[in-house]
């Protein structure tokens, strides 16, 4: 299937298996509802047990994020995805995911969000997560090559890569990240 085609059906517009003969939407509905009424509580129960298939509160799941979750999977010919609330959920998500069989070291950019700061210093590192912070455009005064040879993952402006990714420049708008991260410390 070409990409325009999965970007326009993928994860979308999905038949009722238990009302066959039910019509189906023309696109892919929102669902807004926070959470959803099943005929008894016991299947209820099953459902938050994950016995049986079904949505019940829509922080843990619901049709929306699962059409888009199963429309990035096709369009990246991925084995899954998963949708979150904001750019930082994902970023903290996907640290630890990639840190989980690595040295827990990170190599970051000194010129980085303020937010993304915050969660090297105040919640990655006090769960073991070494973070050596690094002037990206001029890596020559920096002992950057010790560090870029022990970290599991290096933070380049809000991107985070394998260590053995290539390194990537650009203009270092003057924030100090080891100077707030200090200041967080303390």
């Amino acid at each position: 299937m070409k990409i325009e085609t999965k970007a326009i059906h993928a994860g979308d517009r999905k038949a009722d298996p238990a009302k066959p003969g039910a019509f189906i939407p023309v696109t892919t509905p929102i669902y807004t509802a926070a959470s959803y009424i099943y005929e008894s509580t016991a299947q209820l129960d099953r459902v938050l047990g994950r016995e049986e298939d079904g949505y019940c509160y829509s922080r843990y799941d619901n049709p929306t994020n699962a059409a888009l979750e199963e429309l990035m999977t096709s369009l990246e010919n991925g084995h899954g995805a998963l949708a979150c609330s904001s750019g930082m959920t994902a970023v903290h998500i996907a640290l630890l995911a990639a840190l989980n069989d690595r040295r827990k070291s990170i190599l970051a950019a000194s010129a980085l969000y303020g937010a993304t700061t915050s969660l090297l210093c105040k919640v990655l590192e006090p769960l073991g997560i070494e973070t050596h912070f690094v002037n990206i455009c001029d890596l020559e005064k920096n002992p950057a090559e010790d560090y870029r040879k022990q970290a599991g993952l290096r933070a380049d402006g809000n991107h985070f890569k394998p260590a053995a990714a290539r390194r990537r420049n650009g203009p270092h708008r003057g924030n100090d990240a080891r100077r707030r991260c200090r200041a967080s410390r303390g």
